[in-house]
């Protein structure tokens, strides 16, 4: 044999065994592979399954700022006219404020906060009248600032304060038989705090068995990464529909309501989470659907223009598999009389009002 033809083999023997041993020390193409525990996928449908499971939850945020706003002699009528539009599902909102929106504590105020009694009367008498209970605490804060616009000077002791609030409303909500519980409110500004907000909801559920969600406003509900240790995706759809100065239509909000839809459906099935609005709402005023976040001073009154709002979410959200439910905003326990409620969220006596008890029922 010749020496040339020696090299020749040997080269190859070497290149054989070198891809071998290369082979034995690597790991096969399954394990390279991050396990479905590793990186969990969510099923196809499963949002869907999940938002038939627990039933569709349709009904309104009732609303009180007084210490015993939620144990009025009113409150009975209000729940018994909500049932009779059609409600199967009452949002209770305690709300505890903040000084300023730099603030490192979350406290009661001892004239605007509901007190104890007066939430857990109104938790069993809901109850009573057949209504699921969600309790959703809110923070504002006293100088005005937007609760999705603050900036706590220490967050670590802003989280600590906001956990005790949070919990503390967690085991009423759970003595008193209450169904969901919302472990936060378009807190936009803190919601990118993953770590934070996971502790949080760990503490809710050691309190709470129910359902739980959080109430992504409608321009942060992208951000938030926590979802996964949730029941479900919460937004207050407070979309913009129009222009400002622009007189909408029907077919105008509903042109503008289709990306929106679009894009909590993806949210949904990145998820595989079934979404709930936990908040929507127009005031009865001119221009509402341009902001409808606010009501602002000196617009005029425009009842027709809220009913069509009312009209148009409920075609935008109808036959979505992945909905859980719509909670409107708002129906106010408590009103002040120094409100001007001809322009303000409440449907109460409004066209919106027969809008809703026409379309509530899925």
């Amino acid at each position: 044999m010749s020496r040339a033809l020696l090299t020749i083999i040997s080269l190859a023997v070497a290149l054989i065994v070198g891809v071998l041993a290369v082979t034995a020390l690597s790991p096969s193409d399954e394990e390279a592979v991050p396990s479905s525990a590793e990186n969990p996928s969510p099923e196809p449908g499963r949002a869907a399954e999940l938002a038939d499971a627990g039933g569709f939850l349709t009904g309104f945020n009732l609303t009180a700022y007084t210490t015993g706003g939620y144990a009025s002699p009113e409150v009975e009528a209000d729940l018994d006219r909500l049932v009779a539009l059609g409600s199967n599902t009452v949002v209770l909102v305690p709300t505890w404020y903040m000084e300023r929106a730099d603030s490192n504590r979350i406290e009661p105020d001892d004239k605007k906060t509901p007190d104890d009694a007066g939430l857990s009367q109104v938790i069993a008498s809901a109850r009573a009248a057949g209504l699921k209970v969600m309790v959703k605490p809110h923070v504002d804060v006293l100088d005005g600032t937007f609760r999705g616009d603050i900036e706590p000077s220490d967050r670590a002791a802003w989280f600590r304060s906001y956990e005790s609030f949070v919990v503390r409303y967690a085991n009423l909500a759970a003595s008193g038989g209450a169904e969901l519980f919302s472990v936060g409110t378009e807190l936009k500004s803190l919601s990118t705090e993953t770590e934070a907000w996971n502790s949080v909801i760990e503490s809710v559920r050691q309190a709470f068995s129910g359902e739980l969600t959080y109430s992504a406003n409608w321009d942060e509900v992208w951000q938030v990464q926590f979802w996964d240790g949730l029941d479900m995706i919460g937004v207050d759809a407070y979309f913009p529909l129009s222009q400002e100065g622009e007189q909408p239509t029907a077919e105008s909000l509903a042109s503008a309501w289709q990306p929106n839809v679009d894009g909590l459906a993806a949210l949904s099935e990145q998820w595989g989470l079934p979404v709930l609005v936990s908040e929507i709402g127009y005031p009865s005023q001119a221009g509402s659907t341009a902001h409808p976040w606010e009501v602002r001073e000196g617009d005029p009154p425009d009842p027709g223009l809220q009913a069509m709002a009312y009209e148009a979410a409920f075609d935008a959200f109808a036959d979505q598999p992945w909905l859980r439910g719509i909670l409107w905003w708002s129906w106010r326990a408590d009103p002040d009389l120094a409100e001007q409620m001809a322009v303000e969220y409440t449907p109460e006596g409004k066209p919106a009002e027969a809008v809703f008890e026409s379309r509530a029922s899925r």
